[in-house]
């Protein structure tokens, strides 16, 4: 029969008598097998021996005076013969274990011992002579515990049962004050189980007694008749000398559970080290997927490779999951599904179930958890809870909040981890999971091991942005000057904000208990910092640097929290992990400390250390001539013709399949839900920016979760059938694709949704060219490639630029070219600028015969009926942190024309249903020109929707009323363009006054015949206040929330 196998009985009947009457059952049944040998010393142990040692230490135990049921003796032994005894002792006379570790200082221990008040301190004789207090101490030693046997009658195991305290594990703690776990043996008896160890079986002694999980190695052995075979630190000091013990005769085991550290390491060096074991087990840490491959890939790999997951709280184990070769290379492995005696529940954070397949809080009940934490009441009440509504009989059951973030996979049977809450930071105003960071990492072909901390702002300097920083492992073979071509491989799979900046570790420092050791982590940075610094005053290095340079490299330092002496002139301030919202930091200090305004350009321009020096002491530097860049990109698809042939209806019963860019961004994702939900549409392609399938399909959970897109059973099973998610990148030749694979796309496909694009207000227009223009131009040529089809793309209003600088007319018609628009454009954005050569593309290919259709939405905000949007958008950053200041700009004669998305989406799709309406531009906003609010107005409607108050003032007030480094840190990352003068002493944003009325006669002929007629709705109180509602709720904003007036909501549809 197969090891690992689950039982057939979702409930067997597990133990109820004390946990040492099993172990005193295999003393019965097997008096001379061994019981624990040594892997490395002449150590070894019958059962009958074992029992006669622990014989002899109760009866000292004894001897002092009676033992009350359940109390706590502390056992202060290192890993091996003597701490086993005491355990075993110590339960044999009715007390509770309490481990503690001999390598952790004596204060530490002190507050152990004073929390724990044991009857009892059992020490080796390595720690029988420290000053710990008055404790009554007795110390263990085995070789001293010899035969003649003790008679049964004089020394018998005081008489428990299964819900008696067993153990108390002390976990390290965030607050400095270790907090003790209180396990009940039931709890073992489902982990012993689980486990499967056999009678015979030859088990790994690894862990530390002082980690829960070390009890499968003692109670789950010797409760069920195997062998201990303990490693000492020795052997497990490197992985070659682990290896080397695991393949003698002497200590082979064919049972072992390591920590997720531990395997990491050895995956990396010695895969085939576990080539004897049939059930390796892992866990403690979020599982690392290349390790897991490269040790089932092995040329000896472990017969079965097990992931366990669970809190000390719930016993040990929560969960377990066999892991194959297929799921470890697929980048991402499951904890499982539940272990016998544990109930498994994914809750939102007012403790309800989530929807099927939604991420939720992992909570955990049953005969697995603890009694709490010893004298922590309040602290059990926080992580142990009572919820109704769980059951059909609606009764209170007692849950444990593991603070896991989880979901179910599609089987809804087995759970996935997505991280731990308290490692979902924020960033940049984005919600990160650190173990989603490192998963990526590991899956560079470079690294072996990664280990993500936020590194906070200096309290020197609070107007520095936090940062994420990765500690990694190379690879035997990689080399470190290899860490920029890292870098760009990271950022192709990473968002901007989560993108980390890299320090390079020869290991990793663990913890006793077999972890990565972040604490050690972050002080080894801040020593770093603090060296680095040091070393900078003490340099001299007049000779080399000029004060310019030193001057900004101070402030490339402040910046980007980056060693000064790891930086040099010819560093790019980019490279080094400088992203927009540092841009946005970088030019306030430049400007505060040379009095020079340089431009978001200039910096791009100018990345360089030296480059910047440079341009800061001659005025000069490298200009990017942006208008002449943006004329040669225009003409890049002139040359493009549309295929002979008929022009497909994608909606026809033939065909049906579609092609969709930027199915991760805000618009992209409600198309693709709604497209999913049409039943004329067969297949829905997503091409999506990511390393593999695996990484795509995350990343679109991701976008679905952040815009509050939910999903019923029904969509799921939409999505199944219909997704097919397209690894690639926009900007890389054939969309990222092998050519084989871009033509089968392009035969297959009815229509694209071109919807894709790069959206940052500080970065000029060469940071949008590979995605916007050449991905444009790349959707062309796969539209001219294969078959005839359509494209569909989205462009945007602000293509015509700021209209009223040039003093052109007040109304613009759809069909008005854009040519004559570009001079304006120059002081636009560099996304505005991108879309202008995108347009020009296409209206080329138009001309060439190529069928498309533009659309050009106002400012899509969040859905009209739930108000959820994008809280990351320009206009979700502008209108939440101008509440918080109490003021916002007055600027005349502006319009943003804000319309609901799932509004623009509905609109989109009826236009392009008909081929009719082909080769024509529509404005997506509301049709009557009189339904349009301006900027003034639409802050004066806010201040209606609740007890805001907010006061207008003049832009160039509203600007220095409060210093830009003092601003909410939402807002700093579009600095540059509300405080970048660019034309006549204004902004980019002032230039827009006095903007054109956009008219919308092709949008409201093609929507005549459809069921909204009327297209977007316009801007009304009600959705205003829906929208104020979901940006709050989703920035978890209660205070501005309270602000909200509690008046019924208007009509808005």
């Amino acid at each position: 029969m197969a090891r690992f196998q689950r039982s057939d009985d979702p409930n067997p009947i597990l133990p109820s008598c004390g946990i040492i009457a099993l172990f005193l059952h295999q003393v019965e049944s097997f008096p001379s097998r061994l019981a624990f040998t040594d892997a490395t010393e002449d150590t070894t142990v019958t059962y009958m021996e074992l029992l006669e040692k622990v014989k002899k230490l109760a009866r000292e135990l004894r001897s002092k005076g009676p033992i009350p049921l359940e109390s706590p003796i502390a056992i202060l032994a290192a890993k091996g013969l003597d701490h086993i005894i005491a355990q075993l002792a110590t339960i044999f006379v009715g007390g509770t274990c309490v481990p503690l570790d001999p390598s952790i200082s004596d204060e530490q221990i002190k507050l152990r011992l004073e929390d724990a008040q044991p009857l009892y301190l059992v020490t080796d004789a390595e720690n029988q002579n420290r000053h710990l207090g008055d404790f009554p101490t007795i110390t263990v030693a085995h070789h001293l515990l010899n035969w003649p046997p003790t008679p049964d009658e004089t020394c018998l195991p005081t008489t428990t049962f299964a819900g008696a305290r067993s153990h108390i594990f002390y976990t390290s703690g965030t607050t400095g004050r270790p907090k003790g776990v209180e396990i009940l043996a039931q709890g073992l008896y489902r982990v012993r189980h689980c486990s499967n160890i056999r009678p015979g079986d030859l088990v790994g002694h690894v862990t530390n007694p002082t980690f829960d999980v070390s009890t499968i190695d003692i109670w789950g052995t010797l409760t069920s008749g195997a062998t201990i075979v303990n490693f000492n630190k020795g052997v497990l000091s490197s992985p070659f000398t682990f290896s080397e013990a695991l393949q003698k005769k002497k200590s082979r085991v064919n049972w072992i559970f390591v920590t997720t550290s531990l395997l990491n390491i050895m995956a990396f060096s010695c895969p085939e080290a576990f080539s004897a074991v049939d059930i390796l087990m892992t866990g403690g840490e979020a599982a690392n997927a290349t390790a897991m491959k490269l040790v089932l890939g092995s040329s000896g790999p472990p017969k079965k490779l097990i992931n366990a997951y669970g809190p000390t709280e719930c016993t040990i184990m929560s969960t377990y999951h066999e892991v194959t070769l297929q799921e470890a290379a697929s980048g991402s492995v499951k904890i499982g599904s539940p272990v016998v005696g544990t109930d498994l529940y994914v809750l939102d954070d007012s403790l309800n179930p989530t929807p099927k397949g939604s991420i939720g809080e992992l909570c955990v009940g049953g005969s697995c958890l603890a009694l709490g934490y010893l004298n922590r009441p309040d602290a059990t009440k926080k992580a142990f809870v009572s919820v109704r509504g769980l059951t059909k009989d609606n009764e209170p059951i007692r849950l444990y909040r593991t603070g896991d973030l989880v979901r179910y996979d599609g089987s809804g049977r087995i759970l996935e981890y997505v991280g731990r809450k308290d490692n979902q930071i924020k960033i940049h105003g984005f919600r990160v999971e650190l173990e989603g960071v490192e998963a990526a990492i590991t899956n560079n072909c470079s690294i072996s091991m990664a280990a993500v901390l936020k590194i906070p702002p200096p309290e020197s300097d609070p107007g520095v942005s936090s940062f994420l920083l990765a500690f990694i492992v190379l690879k035997s073979g990689a080399k470190e000057g290899n860490l920029t071509e890292i870098s760009k491989k990271l950022s192709q799979v990473l968002p901007w904000y989560s993108m980390p900046r890299l320090r390079v570790l020869d290991k990793f420092p663990l913890n006793n208990n077999g972890k990565v050791d972040r604490k050690i982590l972050m002080e080894m940075y801040l020593k770093s910092i603090e060296s680095a610094f040091t070393a900078d005053s003490d340099e001299n290095s007049g000779n080399t640097k000029t004060p310019t340079i030193r001057k900004l490299e101070a402030i490339w330092r402040e910046t980007l929290a980056h060693p000064p002496s790891s930086i040099k002139p010819t560093d790019n301030y980019f490279a080094l992990g400088g992203t927009s919202l540092q841009s946005a930091t970088l030019i306030l200090k430049i400007r505060k400390q040379f009095g020079v305004a340089i431009s978001t350009d200039t910096l791009y321009g100018n990345p360089t250390l030296s480059a910047m020096a440079e341009y800061l002491d001659n005025g000069s530097g490298r200009d990017i001539d942006t208008k002449a860049a943006m004329q040669s990109d225009a003409l890049l698809s002139e040359n493009l013709r549309s295929l002979d042939g008929p022009i497909p209806d994608w909606r026809a019963a033939g065909e049906g399949v579609v092609l969709v860019t930027g199915a991760t961004g805000f618009l992209g994702a409600y198309l693709v839900q709604a497209l999913l939900r049409m039943p004329e549409v067969k297949k829905v392609h997503c091409l999506v920016r990511a390393k593999d399938a695996t990484h795509a399909l995350s990343r679109m959970k991701i976008a679905f979760s952040q815009y509050g897109i939910s999903f019923t059973k029904q969509d799921q099973a939409l999505m199944v059938a219909k997704l097919n998610l397209i690894p690639g990148d926009l900007g890389e030749q054939n969309l990222g694709l092998s050519g084989r694979a871009f033509d089968e796309l392009a035969r297959s496909c009815a229509t694209i949704f071109h919807f894709g694009a790069i959206v940052n207000y500080v970065q000029p227009y060469s940071a949008h060219r590979a995605a916007n223009t050449i991905g444009t131009l790349n959707i062309i040529r796969l539209a001219v490639t294969g078959r005839p089809k359509t494209v569909h793309y989205s462009s945007s209003l602000v293509v015509y630029g700021p209209t009223g600088l040039l003093k052109r007319p007040m109304s613009l018609s759809e069909d008005e070219p854009i040519d004559s628009y570009l001079d304006g454009l120059m002081y636009d954005i560099g996304y505005a600028q991108s879309q202008w050569v995108a347009e020009q593309l296409l209206w080329k290919s138009i001309k060439n015969g190529v069928p498309i259709t533009i659309y050009r939405p106002g400012f899509v905000m969040g859905h009209s009926k739930t108000g959820l949007g994008n809280p990351n958008d320009f206009m979700g950053r502008f209108f939440v942190s101008c509440i918080k200041m109490g003021t916002y700009p007055l600027l005349p004669r502006q319009r943003k024309e804000f319309i609901p998305v799932d509004h623009c989406i509905r609109d989109i799709l009826h236009i392009s249903s008909s081929n009719a309406n082909l080769g024509k531009a529509y404005a997506i906003k509301p049709l009557n020109l009189s339904e349009s609010i301006d900027w003034n107005s639409t802050f004066k409607l806010l201040n209606r929707c609740g007890n805001f108050k907010l006061k207008g003032l003049l832009f160039s007030d509203w600007i220095t009323s409060q210093p830009p480094e003092t601003w909410d840190k939402r807002l700093l990352p579009l600095m540059p363009l509300l405080t970048e003068k660019v034309y006549g002493g204004k902004t980019r944003w002032e230039v827009y006054e006095d903007m054109a009325e956009y008219k919308t006669n092709n949008t409201r002929s093609a929507l005549k015949d459809s069921k909204n007629p009327e297209g977007c709705s316009p801007l009304t109180k009600g959705l205003l206040k829906l929208y104020l509602k979901g940006w709050f709720k989703q920035t978890e904003n209660s205070q501005l929330m309270d602000l909200l007036t509690s008046a019924s909501m208007e009509p808005h549809c």
